[in-house]
């Protein structure tokens, strides 16, 4: 593992595989790079993976004031800058992290050759909102064992506990995070309002949605969908937090829509 020093914040980063595609993993509220661990196996051959701790999560530095998504995908271009970096990229996104790829790429879609939203957190509704903002609270307030079962059995339901040992390592880590970085966090997510930004994001992009996800059901994911001009939905047996909980069946789509889409770009070229 290693660390870099940005413009705002230090931030914990690592650079796997061997592969020819470059690929950033972008991981979930309340993850760190760890999430991915199950995937990397799957995904090196093909990859050179970037994976990161966002500020405030994992062992990245924890800044005592607010940020938001931009924020978020401001470090990550200049991560990329600082460790030299130059696109095309895909970019993979899991939940809140899907957030941070869509506005990267919003950006600077010129460096982006698609993008994979999993169980994608794109906009909050107003009842949402709240939840986020009392769970925040708490979480400052408490520590992070007040909050972490009511999370998990929303993130992380029983029917997909399959892994007991991949379960208890997610919420160990879980317990660990800071809970200001986390409440920040929830609260960078309670602003998310992306949809109205959708139709302008002309990318190819995969969009996977969890049967079991009780945070972004099926039915919401698939609607989210339609708002993208090159979008193909996909459904995996999976809750929220994919790359813990179904990692074969990401690591195939992914591997599969990846390249998919570089071949086209480089054929275009």
């Amino acid at each position: 593992m290693n660390w870099i020093d940005l413009e705002q914040v230090t931030l914990r980063y690592t650079l796997s595989g061997s592969g020819p595609v470059q690929l950033v993993l972008i991981h979930e509220l309340g993850g760190s790079l760890e999430s991915f661990d199950a995937l990397m196996p799957r995904l090196e051959r093909d990859f050179r993976v970037l994976r990161y701790d966002q500020r405030g999560a994992g062992w990245s530095e924890k800044p005592r004031k607010p940020f938001t998504i931009a924020d978020h995908a401001r470090d990550l271009r200049q991560l990329l800058d600082a460790l030299g970096l130059a696109g095309p990229f895909c970019l993979a996104g899991v939940a809140a992290g899907a957030a941070i790829a869509v506005v990267h790429a919003l950006n600077d879609p010129a460096a982006v050759y698609g993008l994979a939203l999993c169980s994608p957190a794109l906009t909050v509704a107003e009842d949402r909102v709240r939840y986020l903002v009392d769970r925040s609270e708490r979480a400052m307030r408490e520590g992070m064992a007040a909050i972490v079962d009511a999370s998990l059995a929303r993130s992380f339901p029983s029917v997909v506990r399959r892994d007991p040992a991949a379960y208890a390592a997610y919420r160990a880590r879980f317990l660990a995070s800071d809970p200001v970085g986390y409440a920040y966090a929830n609260m960078a997510l309670a602003d998310v309002r992306l949809d109205g930004q959708l139709r302008a994001l002309d990318l190819p992009c995969l969009v996977l949605a969890g049967t079991h996800d009780l945070l972004r059901p099926p039915e919401a994911v698939r609607a989210l969908s339609a708002q993208l001009p090159r979008a193909i939905y996909a459904e995996i047996d999976s809750g929220h937090i994919m790359p813990v909980q179904a990692p074969e069946a990401m690591a195939t789509h992914l591997r599969h829509f990846f390249a998919s889409v570089t071949r086209d770009a480089l054929m275009r070229a």
